[in-house]
């Protein structure tokens, strides 16, 4: 299996449940979702463009991985609101929270997550886009992390004004819209968290 990283491949979910890569060349990949080792080498091979993938083509991946050969695998993703207060409490900001823990009993090395929101954002007229990376207010990143078994990392990112006419602008197209976050490991697994409704962002927000 031999993917263009450089350039985009569109990917969708055959009739038959098949994943189906093409490349800009015309060059067409199915990989069998029941088969580990494709997905597992579909996972390396996209590294970092692993977010270009349809939310549909990533779920899929996650729910169809054999994570319990040869040894129980695994990893728990949550993603939530924290309120970070200053002061005297008096005054206070909004930030994504996440924690991944790693389940696995080897040591795994986790990549930077990324988002997707579903809808996808209306950025401009005519381009929409749903997928994208946080960063911390310094700039900096903890990741690709080393993580023994059962040992958690945690991160937070600010919330910003501007952003949440985004959230308000696809919860309106969608009553059920929601962010969630992926990260992948080293050896060519995919994790989910769970998903956040906008409408429980935006009602925390609110408060």
């Amino acid at each position: 299996m031999t993917l263009k990283r450089n350039m985009e491949n569109k990917t969708h979910i055959d009739g038959n449940g098949n994943i189906v890569v093409q490349n800009v060349d015309g060059s067409t990949i199915i990989i069998n979702p029941d088969n580990t080792d494709e997905l597992k080498t579909l996972i390396i091979n996209l590294g970092d463009k692993l977010g270009n993938l349809p939310q549909n083509v990533l779920e899929m991946i996650n729910k169809k991985q054999d994570l319990n050969k040869p040894i129980e695998k695994g990893a728990n993703v949550y993603l939530t609101v924290l309120i970070r207060t200053t002061g005297y409490g008096n005054s206070y900001t909004f930030r994504f929270g996440l924690t991944i823990t790693n389940l696995t009993n080897e040591v795994r090395y986790f990549n930077q997550p990324f988002f997707k929101v579903n809808p996808a954002f209306q950025l401009k007229e005519g381009f929409k886009h749903d997928t994208f990376v946080m960063i911390d207010d310094t700039g900096e990143s903890n990741f690709p992390a080393r993580l023994e078994y059962g040992q958690p990392i945690s991160a937070s990112y600010p919330i910003k004004d501007g952003i949440i006419e985004n959230y308000k602008q696809i919860l309106a197209e969608d009553e059920d819209a929601f962010l969630q976050c992926f990260v992948n490991t080293t050896v060519g697994e995919l994790f989910e968290s769970n998903k956040l409704k906008v409408s429980d962002l935006l009602r925390t927000l609110e408060r």
